[in-house]
């Protein structure tokens, strides 16, 4: 199986795969949050700005430089901050924060073991990558109405229906990214409708009841077949 069709193509050029490969999505089945979209803000010390939330690892093809470098340029500079809630140590990325004066704007908050708290208080992600399989951290913003800028890049679109549930731009254009998180922050009717047909998406097409039978069905499938003769 794979959680992307983008995935299954890339695993049948790169390894010459010739067997049949199950397209099986990702899922993710939120629990319901610990604190209040206002605890949280205030926990922040956000008030009208827009809270621009960024959740991954922080390996290399995550982009954070792009991620710092497209917040940077972000105007007003007062109307957001960027929360990243990174799943590694993010004292590698600090010189930057520090060089593009983003000491104001940027929150980082290490290891939460609570993502939903901030997943709620959301009101865009915003996602650099030069590549993903899928890219779980966008759906997990969907389940909570919150539209994503990011990059169109391996099955990102697969989760992402562009102009409708989010926005997506070319990898490694941070000026395209730039106008998209603006354009999110500075219409925040647009982003709520974005935010409520992502939210649809996410449980129509990408919850566990609509997951787990297909890996179900297909453990059915596979046990019923005839040994391989070797």
């Amino acid at each position: 199986t794979t959680v992307s069709e983008w995935l299954r193509d890339e695993t049948r050029r790169l390894l010459a795969v010739d067997r049949p490969i199950d397209v099986i999505h990702n899922f993710f089945s939120p629990r319901a949050p610990g604190r209040s979209r206002e605890d949280v803000r205030r926990e922040l010390g956000l008030t009208q700005e827009a809270l621009v939330l960024h959740l991954s690892n922080l390996r290399p093809l995550k982009r954070i430089d792009l991620l710092l470098e497209t917040v940077a340029r972000v105007q007003p500079r007062e109307s957001f901050k960027l929360v990243i809630l990174a799943g590694a140590d993010f004292a590698p990325h600090a010189e930057q924060v520090h060089r593009l004066h983003l000491e104001d704007r940027v929150i980082v908050r290490e290891r939460v073991p609570g993502v939903e708290d901030y997943l709620q208080a959301a009101d865009l992600g915003l996602y650099t990558s030069d590549n993903e399989s899928f890219c779980l951290a966008i759906l997990e913003g969907m389940f909570f109405g919150c539209p994503s800028v990011a990059t169109r890049v391996g099955g990102i679109p697969e989760v992402v229906e562009d102009g409708v549930s989010g926005l997506l731009v070319p990898a490694g254009d941070v000026d395209a990214l730039t106008r998209a998180v603006q354009r999110l922050i500075g219409d925040p009717a647009g982003r709520v409708a974005m935010g409520r047909a992502a939210r649809q998406r996410a449980q129509e097409k990408f919850s566990a009841d609509r997951i787990v039978p297909l890996y179900v069905e297909l453990y059915e499938r596979v046990c019923a077949l005839p040994p391989r003769v070797s």
